[in-house]
């Protein structure tokens, strides 16, 4: 009873706290802040990022313009698209597809695959994870198209089992109805049976690879006679998330990735339209990618709030304060003086939309009253500005040092591009595109003591 009582007690004196504000309301606005969450086409959170005083792309052309105008401009093309977590990839994507779908120069059919369903984004991938998962999600589409129930009746994925068992005499004897379609779900999430099909796979590659090949040829040419379209376009998203779970993995990993996108880059040829999402790293390990896919790859890059000399550029610093206003009621929230209180968020995270709702979502956590004052925004600054001091080494600071200065890709050897998509694929340095593209420190990195006392000390040296 004296427990209850207590937190009935507590429950009490936090609503006091927050006057007007319940904790429904709190908790809704919380989940609206959701940083990891993608929007669907048309949600009301969504912000035109690339409407108006352009702030993340070139004047009139954000990234999915360029992807969608080679796609109007030829007849096939296999195109790449990067760039940060969180940073609206994904969104953008499923915007494409609905901007494809209602294409007015020819009737169109856009596929969206989401790799992370099929695909262990911690465990290094092949070419035969991803050519398996094309050839089935294609002709899983086709099914439906012809108003077929793909469960009910497997294709693609009863040959590339038949293909297996052939060989693997454990498969055999389990039979097809063990698995059914869930077979590629077994794939993703049982190692020891991944393994074994991989075995199989490599030792008749070739006819592996056929077999897809043909599978994704008859399920195209089906959706175009079932939906009575001229093209098929497909989005393939989720590649970009691809990372080692351990630092000890990342060689691995990284040449796992490299030798899809890099070595087999022809057999990513599809016969329709692809859009393929990839690790933003590889870009600047691999420079021949501009040669092997339909020129140089898409990134998205981050809002620019301020420019290279750290002056602020007020259309980016309103479009993440729409960002935020669109999901909490700014003023019962965050006061009247959002110079004080939400300013300093936008500031601290650099045009990165998800640090800026992981920041905001961290404040309404820790709040007590409302509307909250600095000192809880501070708090949240600190808080982060701590967790990316714990990434940065000693070894990244000349280097963090240089793009401080220069805003330019670094390129003097092999050696220190590799740790500049390092630095990159751990949201140490963030990437800005207005006409040229360039580079800065995240702010919460420039803060960490470590990196401002280098940068201090590079300074003085200077003088």
């Amino acid at each position: 009873m004296e427990r209850g009582a207590r937190a009935a007690a507590s429950r009490r004196m936090m609503l006091a706290d927050m006057a007007t504000l319940s904790l429904d309301e709190l908790r809704r606005f919380i989940s609206l802040c959701d940083p990891m969450r993608p929007l669907e086409p048309g949600d009301p959170l969504y912000v035109a990022f690339d409407e108006g005083t352009p702030v993340r792309g070139d004047e009139g052309q954000s990234c999915i313009d360029s992807l969608q105008r080679l796609i109007y401009l030829k007849d096939e093309t296999r195109q790449l698209f990067t760039g940060f977590p969180g940073t609206g990839k994904t969104t953008e994507l499923k915007r494409l597809k609905v901007r494809l779908s209602e294409a007015k120069d020819l009737p169109t059919h856009a596929i969206y695959i989401d790799f992370e369903e099929w695909l262990d984004r911690y465990t290094p991938v092949s070419i035969t994870d991803v050519l398996r998962v094309l050839a089935y999600c294609i002709d899983r589409e086709a099914a439906l198209a012809e108003g077929k129930d793909p469960d009910a009746e497997p294709g693609y994925v009863k040959r590339f089992f038949d293909f297996l068992s052939q060989t693997d005499f454990e498969l055999n004897k389990m039979g097809f109805s063990a698995f059914g379609a869930s077979l590629m779900l077994e794939l993703k999430n049982n190692p020891s049976m991944r393994q074994r099909a991989e075995q199989q796979l490599k030792l008749r590659f070739q006819q592996f690879a056929k077999e897809a090949e043909s599978a994704m040829v008859q399920a195209i040419l089906r959706i175009k006679t079932s939906l009575h379209v001229m093209r098929v376009v497909v989005i393939a998203d989720g590649l970009e998330k691809l990372a080692p779970l351990r630092e000890e993995d990342r060689q691995t990993m990284e040449a796992s990735v490299e030798s899809v996108f890099v070595q087999h880059a022809g057999l990513l040829k599809l016969p329709c339209h692809v859009i393929y999402t990839f690790p933003l790293w590889l870009r600047f390990r691999a420079a021949e990618l501009g040669a092997l896919y339909e020129g140089q790859p898409a990134v998205l890059p981050m809002v620019k709030i301020a420019d290279q000399s750290g002056a602020t550029f007020p259309a980016g610093v309103s479009k993440l304060h729409d960002l935020v206003a669109r999901r909490i009621d700014l003023p019962r929230l965050f006061g009247n003086d959002l110079d004080a209180t939400l300013l300093p968020l936008i500031e601290a995270s650099g045009g990165y939309p998800r640090d800026l709702l992981r920041m905001v979502r961290q404040v309404l956590i820790n709040a007590r009253q409302f509307p909250i004052g600095p000192h809880a925004t501070q708090r949240v600054i600190d808080e982060l500005t701590q967790q990316y001091a714990f990434v940065v080494r000693g070894t990244n600071l000349p280097l963090l040092g240089k793009i401080s200065t220069t805003h330019a890709l670094p390129q003097e050897s092999a050696e220190e591009v590799a740790q500049f998509g390092r630095l990159l694929e751990r949201w140490l340095v963030l990437a800005y595109r207005n006409g040229d593209e360039w580079y800065d420190l995240h702010p919460l990195v420039r803060r960490a003591p470590i990196v401002r006392a280098f940068l201090d000390g590079e300074e003085k040296g200077a003088t």
